[in-house]
């Protein structure tokens, strides 16, 4: 199985593709012989697409699509496409382009990174075996051709960091039988997610992250059933999300929605049965209810839920939340609760003791009062945790981690708590 790194450049966060390769054995059992296609396939012989041994002699049709979309080309700087010249006769032969030995036809296009200047051009699906394209990096202007809708093998899709591609996904997608990865983050696409897009059902891999796509997520997307990797993360979304979300996305572990306009979740989540990481932060939640479903979700381990506008008393599901098999989880995904930046007022509920899987606890600038619950003395995993910024008062667990912890976990705010590792309790 291969893995991918997400752009740190484009995001704040470390890369998050990087996490899924080891979660994804463990929460799927799936050996690695199977085809995961958690990256666009820089290594063509680790991209999971397997061509017949031969000579390949490629044929008039590709040629002449491949020939027209060089055409469109304004500015090869890296001069990646010299060799494509129509007096060439074996297209196998050019710069990024990989044929199948049995068949003549072209199965990759992949010319990630060059700096290439033009449009895409719809002459492309002419490419009618392709199997893997991918123009990550590049600098195309205009929109996705609806023509792309007819590559009817293809696997992986790969525009993403191409900031001047703009306009909508178009809904010739639905097409796409074939399509496992689709990855479009960070580029300018605009409008709705096409009602057609639950169509695609192969679909495993799904990267919108950083574009401008907005409107309410379609109920059709509940029929992605072999999803287990979704970040629709800084976009415009808006709306709850749909109930068919909740009941068909069977196989969903991944789930980014933060930086959008979500207002709620479906309030019945028991048939995610493996999502185990889910990130809401900066969504205008408002209040605890609107995701009360999330303690449906039988392995939810981490929830990210800050700056969500979230008011009133502490969220009830919290205290329903199930205390999954941590065994289930790689190394590198948290098991934790973060409600930071909120405005959640009262008492932090001794129910939270019970999360003994917890290593991550963030309730920092939020409105709450009292103590820290004794009940988390049994918080033994937590490495990191923070309640500064709130008006608790009384003596802090004095057993370790509590007693570890910097200062900082605790204060500025709260000028009533007192024992290690801040002044002794008179």
């Amino acid at each position: 199985m291969t893995t991918a790194t997400r752009s740190m450049a484009s995001h704040p966060r470390l890369p998050r593709w990087l996490l899924f390769a080891v979660a994804l054995l463990l929460v799927s059992g799936r050996g690695s012989c199977d085809v995961d296609p958690l990256d666009c396939g820089d290594d063509e012989d680790n991209d999971g697409i397997v061509s017949t041994p031969g000579v390949p002699v490629c044929s008039s049709t590709d040629r002449n699509a491949l020939l027209r979309f060089k055409a469109s080309i304004s500015s090869d700087p890296n001069k990646v496409l010299q060799n494509w010249q129509a007096s060439r006769l074996n297209c196998c032969d050019w710069t990024g382009v990989t044929c199948d030995g049995a068949t003549s036809r072209v199965v990759r296009l992949k010319l990630p990174n060059q700096n290439l200047k033009g449009r895409l051009d719809a002459g492309l699906s002419g490419l009618s075996y392709l199997q893997v394209l991918n123009l990550d990096n590049n600098d195309f202007m205009g929109s996705i051709p609806a023509s792309f809708g007819g590559f009817a093998r293809l696997q992986r899709l790969c525009l993403s960091n191409i900031p001047s591609l703009s306009g909508p996904i178009p809904e010739s997608f639905g097409s796409l039988k074939s399509l496992q990865l689709m990855d479009l983050r960070s580029n300018s696409l605009t409008g709705p997610l096409p009602s057609s897009f639950g169509m695609m059902s192969n679909l495993r891999n799904i990267h919108l992250y950083g574009n401008k796509i907005s409107g309410a997520i379609p109920p059709s997307f509940g029929l992605l059933s072999q999803v287990y990797n979704c970040d629709l993360s800084n976009n415009r979304f808006s709306g709850p999300i749909p109930d068919a979300f909740a009941f068909g996305l069977k196989s969903l572990a991944f789930l980014f929605l933060n930086d959008n306009e979500i207002t709620g979740l479906p309030k019945d989540m028991r048939n995610l049965t493996r999502l185990q990481w889910i990130d809401l932060s900066n969504n205008p939640l408002m209040t605890g209810d609107s995701v009360q479903g999330i303690a449906t979700a039988p392995l939810i381990s981490q929830i990210e839920m800050s700056s969500c506008k979230i008011s009133g008393p502490f969220p009830a599901w919290a205290s329903r939340l199930p205390n999954p098999s941590f065994t289930l989880l790689s190394d590198e995904v948290t098991p934790s609760l973060n409600l930071a930046n909120n405005a959640i007022s009262g008492s932090i509920p001794s129910a939270l003791g019970k999360l003994t899987y917890l290593e991550g606890l963030s309730l920092q600038n939020n409105h709450l009062t009292g103590p820290i619950p004794t009940e988390f003395a049994k918080l033994q995993r937590l490495q990191r945790f923070n309640v500064s910024y709130n008006q608790l008062s009384g003596k802090i667990p004095q057993v370790s981690p509590f007693t570890t912890f910097d200062k900082s976990a605790y204060q500025p705010g709260n000028p009533g708590l007192c024992g290690l590792p801040l002044t002794p309790c008179k």
